[in-house]
């Protein structure tokens, strides 16, 4: 059982170091930015709002 729950922690962290791999994209220098956006908005707040 316990090793299990090793695997399944070790799990979890390789999938939240994907996706926030995946998340953190850098804007490229020529990206023209969004000006109906906050400077701080996170980046699910701007991929799900309508």
């Amino acid at each position: 059982m316990r090793i299990k729950m090793i695997l399944l922690a070790i799990a979890y962290v390789a999938v939240s170091v994907l996706l926030l791999a995946i998340a953190y994209q850098p804007q490229g220098s020529g990206a023209a930015h969004k000006t109906d956006r906050l400077a701080g908005s996170s980046f699910l707040v701007e991929r799900f709002a309508g």
